[in-house]
């Protein structure tokens, strides 16, 4: 028996973990350690470790780890779903596309470059990833902010999209010796809707119910964390003899199991996440590292000028068209949180690199420019997010340099963004007459005034639903009207309408006559202040 796979993975764990810890003290993400590690312990420099088949092993394994926690941690698939029909999708689609024709004309232009090869390496230019953007986000308590959540939707739209990209490139790749018709792959694309078909239905009804039943029947506790890593080892295995990547099998498992009542997701998290980071997912990046080489410098200059370029630059140019397509503001600060590589994208790499789809020299190089943007991304987002505030009005939220919010919401007054227009209702108007006579709806919001057209009260589908349906007739506007609201006078600053608005029920604030305090002039919605500071900025940086 040979213990040199032994040695190998003592010491490629110690590196990784070691120059992982090094990279987190210096605020740049963990993985550059990991990878790093490989690279100072493989055969490009100390050559302590070489990739043998055990250690592929190994990273085979990391492989699925990673990818099930990615869809157990990071993809929410039916906020997807949500979004499909949006803005929000096709500014990702177009963050995805930009750099991935601009990766793959350029690749063709390459003398030893086919279709196959140069759509592979465009997938994973076009990639981007969750990991890095969520750590960031994290770390300066803005994941859940709105800005961070739609940084988050959209790169987890392009990273799903990559990698559906990238596993048919493989699965095409595969079948490179043989005669490929267009038939071929249609099948090959019914196989995967198959497969997500019956492992969606499977996974969710199914898996859950089982570990349900194995967690209620067995007394040893490691047992059922064993057969979950199991069932995902299986999955994988399973989706393979499908035609799909394992990563996708794992992946869809992950998504899956994410939907789990919150005790039995956080037990599965919290075990996989530990035998997954602390050992097989760091070996997976270590790696990365070992296949790494300096092959790439032997490549034609503009080759590899070229390739950096496009990897960093513009697929931040796609990032930014994307975020103004889906009109994310602070739309630099955003572009910089999509644009992020890093897990997904080392993945996918070595994945193509394992079925010979790209060499040793372009692997590296686009490793290389991989972990660059890792940097400048990581890098610029913590500069640009550090000087973010959230500006909340009412239940709508903008990130806003401070400066430029202070200087807005003291110069303009309510008159200057206030509707004269708006829904009203007299209050002895009965519940059934005003429901027959106005489409109201969850953001409707009525101002309420008496027979001399003063201002009395606020009205919203909110109290209306604390009636009954068959009540509706005895009922007036007066009697169930909400009463305990704010008003501005018109020439308040915005600063303080906002206040007052952020501190009553309705996104909607009435604006009343200086010197009468029952006389409405008008209304302030929440976005009206926001179409104010959008144009705004979008005039100061113009």
């Amino acid at each position: 028996m040979s213990f040199e796979p032994i040695l190998y993975l003592g010491i490629l764990i110690i590196a990784a973990k070691l120059l992982g810890e090094l990279m987190h003290r210096i605020g740049q993400p963990t993985i550059i350690g990991n990878v790093l590690a490989g690279i100072i312990v493989g055969p490009a420099l100390l050559a302590l470790v070489d990739p043998i088949d055990a250690i592929d092993l190994f990273i085979s394994i990391g492989v699925f780890f990673l990818f099930f926690l990615i869809g157990l941690e990071e993809i929410d698939l039916p906020g997807l779903f949500r979004v499909l029909r949006g803005r929000l999708f096709v500014g990702s689609a177009i963050g995805f596309l930009i750099p991935f024709f601009a990766a793959g004309l350029f690749a063709l232009s390459f003398s030893d470059m086919n279709l196959i090869k140069s759509f592979a390496i465009a997938s994973v230019v076009g990639a981007s990833s969750l990991g890095v953007t969520a750590k960031v986000l994290t770390d300066l308590g803005k994941l859940r902010s709105t800005i961070g959540l739609e940084i988050f939707t959209v790169t987890a739209i392009v990273e799903f999209i990559a990698i559906i990209f990238v596993s048919v490139v493989i699965q095409i790749g595969n079948n490179a010796n043989q005669s490929l018709e267009i038939i071929d792959i249609g099948w090959l694309f019914v196989k995967m809707i198959a497969f997500f078909v019956i492992a969606g239905l499977v996974s969710v009804f199914v898996l859950p119910r089982f570990f349900r039943l194995i967690k209620s029947h067995l007394r040893v506790q490691q047992v059922y964390f064993g057969i979950v890593i199991g069932v995902i080892l299986l999955v994988a295995y399973f989706a393979e003899l499908s035609g799909i990547h394992g990563a996708i099998g794992a992946l869809m498992l992950g998504i899956a199991v994410s939907r789990m009542n919150k005790e039995e997701y956080l037990e599965i998290s919290k075990n996989v996440h530990a035998v997954g980071y602390g050992i097989f997912i760091p070996i997976f990046f270590a790696g990365i590292g070992l296949h790494f080489t300096f092959s790439f410098v032997e490549l034609p200059i503009w080759i590899i000028v070229g390739m950096l370029a496009i990897i960093i630059g513009v697929k931040f140019v796609g990032s930014y068209i994307a975020v103004i397509i889906a009109k994310m503001r602070p739309a630099t600060t955003v572009a910089f949180g999509v644009m992020s590589k890093g897990a997904v994208d080392l993945a996918l790499m070595l994945s193509l690199l394992g079925v010979g789809i790209i060499d040793k020299p372009m692997f590296s190089l686009l490793v290389f420019g991989t972990l660059i943007t890792m940097v400048v991304s990581s890098v610029e987002l913590q500069r640009k997010l550090r000087k973010i505030v959230q500006v909340k009005v009412g239940t709508l939220e903008l990130g806003l340099l401070p400066g430029f919010f202070r200087r807005v919401v003291s110069d303009y007054t309510a008159e200057q963004v206030m509707d004269k227009e708006f829904l009203k209702i007299s209050a002895d108007t009965t519940l059934n007459d005003f429901l027959n006579s106005n489409d109201v709806n969850s953001k409707s919001v009525f101002i309420v005034c008496d027979d001399e057209d003063n201002l009395v009260g606020l009205i919203s589908q909110k109290e209306i639903k604390k009636i009954q349906k068959k009540n509706h007739n005895l009922f007036k506007i007066n009697d169930i009207m909400y009463r305990k609201y704010h008003t501005v006078a018109s020439s308040e600053q915005i600063f303080t309408v906002i206040q007052k608005m952020n501190s009553h029920p309705f996104d909607i604030i009435p604006v009343i006559d200086d010197t009468t305090s029952k006389q409405i002039l008008g209304v302030v919605t929440g976005k009206n202040i926001m179409q104010l500071l959008i144009k705004k900025e979008e005039k100061d940086t113009t």
